[in-house]
Order: C-alpha cells, then sequence, then structure tokens
C-alpha cells in the first residue's frame, strides 16, 4: 500500500508521514542543533569531497520497519576511475549487518548498483560517524562517469534507522529515498513525499586506485 500524504505542522517536530490502518509509518525526528564533523586527514594523489547541503542536521528520515536506502546523486571534478576513501553521516535508531555504503549509476533516479560495501553494524548506531572505507571497497569505475549516486542501505535488515537530513534547502530530482516496507518499492525523490531537503551524508574521493581495480565495470 502507498503511504498517504497527511497535514504537515510548520514545527520540525510534528513533520511526518503515516500509512492508514497501523501500518508502518515513515517518521522523521528534530536533530540537536549545532552537530558538525571534520573532514579525516588524508594526503594522497587529488580528493575530493561529494555531498549537497551544509551537512547540519536538522532532523531525520526513515521507515519506522527498516530496509531503507538513501541516495544523492553528485558530479565530480575528478575523472573516474576513483575510489572512496571516507564517509561522514548522521543516524539516529540502529541497524544491523546489513548497513552498507552503496554506489549507484545515473539516471532520472538511482540506477544499476555499481558496487556496495559493508560498513557493519557498530558503523550503525545513533550519532554521527566518520568511517574510514577500505581501499578497493567502494570504487566508480571510468565506465560510470563522473555523475553517479552514492547513499546507505540497510539492505534486507527490519531494524528502525532514520538519515539526517538538512531541511535549509532543496535541489528536486537529486535526493531520494525507497522504503519497501512503508510502500515506497522503487527510488522516490525526497520531495515527492514531503521531505525536501538533503541527506546529511558526504563522501572522500581518491583518485589513486590500485591497478588491479582500474578495469571495474558498472553491474
Amino acid at each position: 500500500m502507498w503511504l498517504r500524504l497527511v497535514s504537515v505542522p510548520a514545527v520540525v517536530a510534528g513533520l511526518g508521514l503515516s500509512a492508514a490502518h497501523g501500518q508502518s509509518t515513515l517518521t522523521s525526528r528534530p536533530m540537536a542543533p549545532g552537530a558538525g564533523f571534520t573532514t579525516p586527514a588524508r594526503s594522497p594523489h587529488a580528493t575530493e569531497a561529494l555531498f549537497r547541503g551544509d551537512m547540519i542536521p536538522e532532523m531525520s528520515v526513515g521507515c519506522s520497519a527498516g530496509q531503507n536506502d538513501w541516495a544523492t546523486k553528485v558530479t565530480a571534478t575528478l575523472m573516474p576511475t576513483f575510489g572512496v576513501v571516507s564517509t561522514t553521516y548522521s543516524i539516529s535508531g540502529t541497524s544491523g549487518p546489513t548497513f552498507d555504503l552503496v554506489a549507484w549509476s545515473n539516471g532520472a533516479s538511482p540506477g544499476a548498483q555499481i558496487q556496495r560495501c559493508p560498513l557493519g553494524p557498530a558503523n550503525g548506531t545513533p550519532g554521527s560517524h566518520t568511517v574510514t572505507v577500505p581501499a578497493g571497497c567502494l570504487t566508480i569505475p571510468a565506465a560510470a562517469g563522473q555523475t553517479f549516486f552514492f547513499g546507505l542501505s540497510q539492505g534486507t535488515d527490519p531494524q528502525t534507522m532514520a538519515l539526517a537530513m538538512d531541511t535549509s534547502g532543496s535541489t528536486p530530482g537529486t535526493v531520494f529515498t525507497r522504503a519497501p516496507n512503508c510502500g515506497l518499492p522503487n527510488f522516490l525523490p525526497v520531495e515527492a513525499i514531503g521531505f525536501p531537503g538533503y541527506w546529511v551524508h558526504r563522501i572522500i574521493i581518491d583518485d589513486t586506485v590500485p591497478v588491479e581495480l582500474m578495469g571495474f565495470g558498472v553491474d
């Protein structure tokens, strides 16, 4: 069943989407003000930070029954092939062992999965996280181009988890979510479900890629 849009109060804490008859709900909650992040120190050949918005968490959005996917479209100035060396994000709730960092190919919405890198349950706990990504765990090949989607996925994990959102602005058609247990079996832009904004999620890419990975292709 698709979620039914309900009236959204002006107060951030009251934002939400509801499903009829007690079914799972797509929920949001306010985030503590003043939360910030620092970029890990690293000096490889060339790096670039990819994200949207200001990385300040103001609320969080996710399906109460889990199995969420959150995706952001970005365009790098570096030319692929390049690898992700670090990721920063903020969550509430708890995830499980299928909590992954993912890249998808470009399109009107996230396309074919490029690669998936397990982050593990320790990095799915509530709060702010900056995680070093092992070399080769998430690589964007030349075939994918400079524009692609990156994000987080719970896979089949049913536990409640919500990703922080920056509500200071929005760019339609660039920020997506998928939540099968809340009536969103396919990726939809967040503005289409009443939550315009940007995921508080950043990746650092590095164009120094091991030779054996240079031929990596899109699935």
